[in-house]
């Protein structure tokens, strides 16, 4: 097993009235892109967090939304990026200085008429493109705050078009340990597209809280665009049998390697995380600089990773380098 060692490149300071990092791109100029929420005052309003030279700009998200879960979504396009609001617009950012440039999304089928539905609702869950295709996590229906649909956004700057070609589950039955006792789809803890190939960090298919009761199993797996399982990258065993409590969470980075995070302390990894890769198909452990035991890895992109802590409210954010990875995405 391979072992990823972080040096710490800069360190940002914050006062704990944010909240968890939802969401994060790595720009190719090592600026990052944070999408968080505020934690005291300001509960549960959005914000962009933008670290740079420059240092730390921090962006409100104004809105008017749906309903209580009616969450942004932050994605990479290219140097830039863009925040996807309510599924019906675009906001995209050329610069870290620009406005945004508002872009409304096409949201019909000649076939089936919409093809997101009107009441499903997007979820902020990670998610990492290279190309003009977008992936993103839906929860419809039955509304937990976990995401089982996924829909792929056809998004084009140049020419000012964003349109939704397809709203899909993931095939229940592809997993071994699925649980045939309710007809709910696998969740999605976050989605990837690369080389025109889809991937899903499925965190089971549990209905009960897996925090508390933990997961049935998890899987990492290419996708189509219909939800077929073309491939199993990692399908772990049955979590529950002997009655004991496991579970990995799965966040894909702006590089060919998956974040994977244990839901206990308790478990083989000791609560510590390690990075798959999805080319080689082996794990890493990390090792953090001193000092940030306490860090979670957030994202990596390059030789640049970013990484988080958190302690009843965000209070530091930092850029480290990574140089002994491999870093092709």
């Amino acid at each position: 097993m391979n072992n990823l060692k972080l040096s710490l490149l800069k360190k940002w300071e914050l006062d704990s009235e944010l909240s968890f990092v939802h969401g994060s791109v790595l720009l190719p100029d090592g600026t990052a892109i944070i999408l968080t929420t505020g934690e005291k005052s300001d509960w549960g309003k959005f914000y962009l967090l933008v670290l740079s030279v420059d240092g730390i700009k921090k962006i409100p998200i104004e809105y008017a939304e749906t309903s209580g879960r009616d969450y942004p979504v932050l994605f990479r396009y290219g140097a830039s990026f863009g925040l996807i609001i309510s599924a019906k617009e675009v906001r995209y950012y050329s610069g870290i200085h620009s406005s945004p440039e508002i872009i409304p999304i096409k949201n019909n089928s000649r076939l089936r008429g919409s093809i997101v539905p009107e009441k499903a609702q997007q979820r902020y869950f990670q998610n990492i493109s290279d190309s003009k295709t977008i992936p993103v996590c839906f929860e419809n229906e039955v509304y937990c705050g976990d995401a089982r649909y996924f829909a792929l956004l056809e998004f084009d700057a140049a020419a000012k078009s964003a349109e939704w070609k397809c709203f899909s589950t993931i095939d229940k039955k592809a997993f071994i340990h699925q649980d045939d006792r309710c007809g709910e789809a696998p969740k999605i803890d976050s989605i990837k597209i690369s080389d025109k190939e889809i991937y899903a960090f499925i965190p089971g298919d549990s209905q009960t809280s897996v925090n508390k009761w933990g997961m049935n199993y998890y899987a990492l797996a290419r996708i189509s665009e219909d939800g077929k399982v073309i491939k199993k990258l990692i399908e772990s065993d049955d979590l529950k049998k002997d009655g004991k409590k496991g579970g990995i969470n799965g966040c894909f980075t702006d590089s060919q390697y998956v974040i994977m995070t244990p839901l206990f302390k308790t478990d083989d990894w000791k609560g510590k995380q390690k990075v798959f890769s999805l080319n080689t198909r082996e794990y890493s452990d990390i090792t953090f600089p001193r000092g940030m035991s306490k860090h979670k890895l957030e994202n990596i992109s390059g030789e640049i990773c970013l990484t988080s802590f958190y302690d009843r409210g965000l209070k530091e954010i930092a850029l480290c380098n990574c140089a002994n990875l491999l870093y092709s995405i």
